[in-house]
């Protein structure tokens, strides 16, 4: 889901409903038609944050405030009268400034949250494939060392190894066998042997 195109939409139809809104106000004289900026203050809010919501704002106050006093001045409505009712207007569409904002930015902040986490599990899911466990007991020669697998067959420990599990072995020669090499080697020299 593209949420820009959709946060575009809505405001672009936020749009056409204030303009609408301003005309029936202009056509009607009534005051209460110019409450739909509350819309489209609460659409950009959302859509862009909280310093354009703000903006929309005083856009919208100096738009309607031509509007307001030709209505007001026309009608008994008198100057405390009009101020009366666009105290609350101006209260109303800063509340929702301030809280669509806060909104907006939670919403943000949740959005690069969850790509962390779609990254993070992809990652889990990538080392869970490569993971290959050797569980339960192995059978092994006490002799040769070679391991009976599922089938019956005997492998070299090895070989068994790199077949069921990612490791590669490289061979060295402990100290404690070295030592015991060597005195062999020794015996089989001072026998004759070598």
């Amino acid at each position: 889901m593209n949420l820009r195109a959709h946060r575009h939409a809505v405001l672009a139809l936020t749009f056409v409903v204030y303009v609408i809104g301003i005309a029936t106000a202009v056509w009607t004289s009534i005051p209460s038609a110019l409450a739909v900026s509350l819309l489209m203050i609460a659409a950009v809010a959302w859509a862009h944050g909280f310093a354009a919501g703000g903006a929309t704002m005083i856009i919208c106050a100096v738009i309607e405030y031509p509007i307001a006093k030709m209505i007001f001045e026309s009608n008994w409505l008198s100057g405390p009268t009009a101020i009366a009712i666009l105290i609350p207007i101006l209260l109303t569409q800063s509340v929702v400034l301030v809280a669509l904002s806060a909104l907006r930015r939670a919403e943000l902040r949740q959005m690069v949250d969850e790509d962390e986490l779609r990254e993070k599990n992809s990652a889990l899911q990538v080392a869970l494939a490569e993971v290959k466990e050797l569980r339960g007991m192995l059978p092994i020669c006490a002799w040769c060392k070679s391991v009976r697998d599922v089938n019956g067959l005997w492998d070299r420990l090895e070989a068994y190894l790199s077949k069921h599990s990612h490791v590669t072995l490289t061979h060295g020669v402990c100290p404690t066998c070295l030592v015991q090499m060597q005195k062999e080697l020794a015996a089989q020299t001072d026998r004759g042997e070598g």
